[in-house]
């Protein structure tokens, strides 16, 4: 018998037929004889709505109320769900996360899980059945409604297997698995078999929208067995496991881009550690989340700073860069329209010619490079927005990504 927590996303139960399918595929784990442990997200479309109706008061800002409205999906998803496995003979109940509890900072939007309390999930497996947890939500210390940011309910899947020491977390989506592009664009992208937590949160955070980053940062310090599996399917999906497994035969896992950045450049400020912190000091006081930084310092003791923010952001951000006081500079220029493109692999430690091919790729397409930032499993690099996805198919292409392993 083997502990299993199922997370299955806002498409898996987007009505009441995916939910009654979503229903069997639990059921072929009860009766495995396997213990089983279900989170859910909100229906389809459901946090949208209830976002856009936040915001119609309040605007965009996120407080304890905020976070009261739009975890109110969750809720009814994991009730619906209960009601389904109870309608095929598989006792099971909803627990929402006060419930639990699942006890979280208190940063309303973007909440951090602290600690979880598994004994009501272990009561619940004594008595046969099964706990249906609803998603993306916790709980502060003083007792308030929180909600962990998008894709939180993949956090909390992973969080609760760690918690009850599952043999693994498998998180059901609209995909098959996790592809070395975006197929959407690259038509001969590939599914991975496998590939490495580290690999994994850097795709992630660089726009593949298979995981929520929090979640693999989760499942890599707890070393939880997580597998990305479709709602849709029955096929074998994508194993997330520690480097040490992989074959050495893996070079580059996957390539991904993000259009939703804008760079901002402040010509000629003094180069002094000081003025360039206050700088960053006043964006990060904004709220203002920093990418990309470089920098390009002139012999007149000047230097032109540049760096990248989110599109959402620019905004604040602007309003932020006017007000910083005691720093001087000959402009500010916004340039809305690039994106940035990530190679990622752990074969970069090794192989140092894999910067350089792509480099030369994206050369033979005569594409200027704006910005290059690269980590020990990463390298990339902000262009021209509308040369975007012919170069990330290139690149596929040029890493030997479309062949067939």
């Amino acid at each position: 018998m083997a502990r299993i927590v199922q997370k299955f996303g806002g498409t898996s139960v987007a009505d009441i037929a995916r939910l009654e399918k979503v229903s069997l595929k639990i059921k072929r784990e009860i009766d495995a004889g396997h213990q089983v442990a279900v989170v859910v997200s909100a229906m389809a479309g459901v946090t949208n709505r209830l976002v856009g109706y936040a915001r119609s008061l309040a605007g965009s800002a996120q407080s304890a109320e905020y976070d009261v409205i739009i975890a109110a999906g969750e809720q009814v998803t994991s009730g619906l769900l209960a009601l389904a496995l109870c309608q095929i003979g598989i006792p099971a109940r909803s627990l929402l996360a006060w419930q639990i509890p699942i006890v979280t900072d208190d940063a309303h939007g973007s909440a951090r899980i602290e600690q979880i309390d598994p004994q009501r999930l272990e009561e619940c497996w004594l008595k046969g059945v099964v706990p249906v947890i609803a998603g993306f939500q916790g709980l502060t210390p003083q007792g308030r409604l929180t909600t962990l940011g998008r894709g939180g309910s993949d956090t909390t899947a992973v969080a609760l297997a760690a918690a009850l020491n599952a043999d693994r977390c498998d998180i059901y989506t609209d995909v098959t698995g996790v592809y070395t592009a975006d197929p959407r664009i690259v038509p001969k992208a590939r599914k991975l078999k496998e590939i490495t937590y580290e690999e994994m949160f850097e795709l992630s955070a660089q726009g593949a929208k298979v995981l929520q980053t929090r979640s693999v940062e989760t499942a890599m310090r707890h070393q939880v067995c997580v597998r990305v599996l479709s709602s849709f399917h029955d096929e074998p999906g994508t194993q997330i496991v520690p480097e040490r497994m992989l074959s050495d035969t893996f070079h580059v896992s996957g390539i991904t881009y993000k259009g939703d950045e804008a760079r901002l450049t402040l010509k000629n400020v003094h180069n002094e550690a000081q003025v360039i912190a206050d700088i960053f000091e006043t964006l990060g006081d904004a709220d203002v989340q920093i990418d990309m930084v470089v920098q390009d310092v002139s012999l007149n003791e000047g230097t032109d700073l540049t760096f990248t923010v989110l599109k959402g952001e620019i905004p604040r951000a602007m309003d932020a860069l006017h007000n910083v006081k005691k720093v001087s500079c000959d402009g500010l220029i916004l340039d809305p329209n690039v994106a940035k493109i990530t190679v990622v692999g752990v074969g970069l430690q090794r192989r140092l010619g894999i910067a350089s091919l792509m480099f030369k790729t994206l050369g033979s397409m005569g594409v200027p490079l704006q910005v290059i930032s690269c980590s020990p499993i990463k390298v990339s690099v902000l262009v021209d927005e509308s040369v975007a996805e012919e170069a990330v198919r290139l690149l596929h292409s040029a890493y030997g990504l479309d062949k067939e392993c």
